[in-house]
């Protein structure tokens, strides 16, 4: 499914189709070999099936009573043989504590496992892994054909990708800042370089923003060049436009999110759950609605900013290591890892998804 000025609000489906001009998760097994693309049109709730609308879930606590339910449908994960070896995990940042409690996990299956690795980024991990294809690189964002070749032409012959699970991000600005929503041309406005490298957008009254702040400059934050989410704002939610050049780059979401709360003229992209008393998510327009960035409203499949948290590795080395990267990848994709996704703050995967991905790796899974 192609981007297109109707589709600038995106639903990552836990379906994997092929890239570049795409806007969904994607998984490539083998030389970029795809798992069966999701069906156009296809509803959004697929980021979560089987839930139920609140009303019919629990009370208390509508939205982990649904992931709940899908953790339910994953097999735990059952160690293959006992296995030893060394495992370099890097990259992301934002998957940098998942990754640290999977190694812990993993541990107490297999002493004989030895992790390191450090938080670079996504964009250097992808690097390091075309100069190593021993390393196993988290990437919070799709992976396409542009950094297939990029892999490629370096040691890694054969790149996979293989989504391990989801995040809502949301727009941050601060609390007194009475902007009521955000359309998808608005967000191009915002943080989208037009020729001269400055946005289209240049203060807060362009948008709308009525009283003292109309006047004021907008300020844009951003993650810096290293990291997974200043390539998905870029590539997936401004069309493959690069970023203003007025931006002011951050190392975490949390930096973003900190900025705006001193910054009353702040605007940028953080994890939809980050928490600040002096910050506000924006709700977005989707079609006719006005959609709040709420958990609910994710699980629901309205809300529509969501990204694949991906692990990209050499598939040769599959067969060359003792089934240790196997049985990273077995663990991560088992109940057992998917628990530590969802504790982490992030969406675990569709089970039948989960079920695709093993069979394109590993063949048919026994339940």
């Amino acid at each position: 499914m192609s981007v297109s000025r109707s589709l600038c609000w995106l639903s990552l489906l836990t379906a994997a189709v092929s890239v570049p001009s795409t806007v969904h998760a994607q998984s490539v097994a083998t030389p970029v070999q795809q798992a069966a693309p999701a069906q156009q049109g296809a509803p959004a709730q697929q980021v979560v099936p089987g839930t139920q609308p609140e009303s019919q879930t629990a009370n208390g606590h509508p939205e982990q009573f649904q992931i709940m339910q899908v953790l339910e449908h994953l097999p735990p994960y059952r160690p293959l043989d006992q296995i030893a070896g060394k495992v370099t995990l890097s990259g992301s940042t934002t998957m940098n504590d998942v990754g640290h409690q999977w190694a812990k996990n993993l541990k107490l299956f297999h002493p004989g496992l030895e992790f390191n690795g450090t938080a670079e980024g996504s964009e250097i991990a992808l690097k390091l892994l075309s100069e190593d294809p021993t390393i196993i690189a988290g990437v919070s964002r799709p992976v396409d054909a542009t950094d297939q070749s990029m892999l490629q032409a370096g040691k890694c012959k054969a790149p996979i990708a293989i989504a391990v699970g989801m995040e809502a991000m949301a727009v941050f600005v601060h609390k007194d800042n009475p902007l009521e929503s955000l359309a998808p041309e608005s967000l191009k406005s915002i943080f989208a370089a037009t020729a001269n490298g400055q946005p289209k957008c240049k203060v807060w009254g362009d948008l709308g923003v009525k009283g003292p702040l109309a006047d004021q400059p907008i300020s844009i934050y951003e993650r810096d060049q290293a990291s997974g989410s200043r390539v998905f704002i870029s590539r997936v939610l401004l069309s493959g436009a690069e970023l203003s050049s007025t931006a002011i780059a951050c190392t975490s979401n949390t930096e973003i999110c900190k900025s705006i709360a001193n910054d009353p003229k702040g605007i940028g992209f953080a994890d939809l759950n980050y928490e600040h008393p002096d910050v506000r998510r924006v709700p977005l327009a989707v079609g006719r609605d006005i959609v709040a960035a709420t958990e609910a409203n994710v699980l629901m499949g309205k809300y529509p900013i969501v990204r694949p948290l991906m692990l990209v590795l050499d598939k040769d080395q599959l067969s060359r290591d003792g089934k240790v990267r196997e049985s990273v990848l077995r663990y991560v994709l088992s109940r057992d890892g998917q628990l530590v996704m969802m504790q982490s703050g992030f969406y675990p995967l569709d089970p039948g998804f989960v079920q695709h991905q093993l069979t394109e790796l590993f063949g048919q899974q026994l339940r």
